[in-house]
């Protein structure tokens, strides 16, 4: 028997296995999150993947940093190092 907690609709494990694509297609027509119970314990949580945000993995930040100055010379001057032991 599935329970509406106030957030999110709550099935106990059993179900969910009974019901997994009835309750899969619910979470993605209406957005609503499933939360899965084991013994009245909260042990997993059924989302829908928002498809509407692109996920990149190269690239994600670009346009948050700014360059300023050289990247790639010493931090210090070399006359400035210290000799090696």
């Amino acid at each position: 028997m599935a329970m509406y907690n106030g957030h999110m609709i709550q099935v106990s494990a059993t179900e969910y296995k009974n019901n997994a694509l009835k309750l899969l297609e619910q979470v993605r027509v209406s957005g609503e999150a499933v939360q899965i119970t084991k013994r009245g314990r909260p042990i997993a949580q059924l989302v829908r993947v928002d498809d509407a945000i692109p996920r990149r993995v190269f690239g994600q930040f670009r346009g948050d940093a700014t360059i300023v100055g050289d990247i790639v010379g010493p931090i210090i001057d070399p006359e400035d190092w210290c000799d090696p032991l």
